[in-house]
């Protein structure tokens, strides 16, 4: 394939361009890739024994985490002092065995719920009827920033009505008690 760029060299460097839901692929030569990226992209090349090296690398990587004496062994011993669930059981059944597990386990959960929820805090939900009062609570923090706003312009009879219904809305939230 020739260069899209120049339509000379033969395209060696694929630049993907992605932006927002679009898409753009750009097949281009080196000298026009360097052109695009400003000269950030330089020639590799590997000796025989450069090749070596990296192969006997990555074997080694391999077999160290096959090998069963390896770091991951360690850490599925792992072992909670309060229940005793060790982290390969958590890992097996999903389900921590208490509230300390939290803390012995967190270095290895965090990431996991990270993965899942985006997020390793949990905000929680809040059952309906505390969600109601709770609605209630802030509409009447909003209408006592009303309430202070009339009473800095001297809106007196607003602010009056605004009083009102503060009152109607904390006995609605069992805050004031009903006279």
């Amino acid at each position: 394939m020739l260069c899209q760029m120049c339509k000379k060299n033969k395209a060696t460097v694929k630049i993907v361009k992605v932006a927002g839901l679009s898409k753009t692929e750009l097949n281009v030569c080196n000298e026009c890739a360097n052109y695009l990226l400003g000269n950030t992209i330089t020639t590799i090349s590997f000796t025989q024994n450069s090749l070596n090296e990296i192969l006997f690398n990555l074997l080694n990587t391999f077999s160290k985490y096959s090998n069963e004496d390896s770091n991951v062994t360690s850490e599925s011993e792992v072992k909670c002092s309060n229940c005793g669930m060790t982290y390969a059981e958590f890992v097996k059944s999903g389900k921590l065995g208490c509230s300390n597990c939290y803390s012995v386990f967190r270095k290895y959960i965090k990431p996991l719920l990270n993965r899942l929820h985006g997020n390793y805090q949990h905000s929680g939900k809040i059952p309906d009827s505390l969600q109601l009062r709770l609605d209630i609570i802030k509409k009447i923090e909003k209408i006592k920033d009303e309430l202070k706003e009339a009473v800095s312009r001297e809106e007196y009879e607003k602010a009056a009505k605004l009083r009102d219904t503060i009152i109607d809305e904390e006995k609605k939230a069992g805050i004031r008690d009903n006279e």
